[in-house]
């Protein structure tokens, strides 16, 4: 399979790309009006799970309700992100978009490792953007 050549100076992490691609040309990195319906649909899902058992743990709002939603989210996002997308090869928001995850330099699925390495750095990537 060929790749890419400008994925010489490409990070580690994986990207999402159309399916097709995997299978007849060169690996190029979905358009950002492909990947964003999908990081939105996977958000959502994200947040309506931690949402609703936040709810249930404290459906007034108070301290009990922010830590349940927290935790729901950081857990239902690694599953989801990690070990979901490592079994099918994609979120369900990317599914949903026509795209999947692969190694840009290989094309084949990524690793464990760096699916979780690729969460870590949006989890550290999210509280540096939200940190005054």
């Amino acid at each position: 399979m060929e790749t890419d050549p400008t994925l010489d100076d490409a990070p580690d992490i994986p990207w999402p790309v159309r399916r097709r691609l995997l299978r007849t040309g060169p690996i190029r990195r979905a358009s950002w009006s492909r990947r964003l319906p999908a990081v939105s649909a996977d958000l959502a899902l994200h947040l309506l799970v931690a949402a609703v058992a936040a709810a249930g743990v404290d459906p007034e709002g108070g301290v009990a309700f922010l830590v349940t939603a927290v935790v729901t989210y950081l857990a239902v996002s690694f599953v989801h992100r990690v070990l979901l997308q490592r079994w099918w090869g994609a979120t369900i928001g990317r599914l949903l978009a026509g795209l999947r995850c692969a190694d840009p330099r290989t094309g084949r699925p990524p690793t464990l490792r760096r699916l979780a390495l690729g969460w870590l750095y949006g989890l550290f990537a999210t509280v540096v953007a939200v940190l005054p």
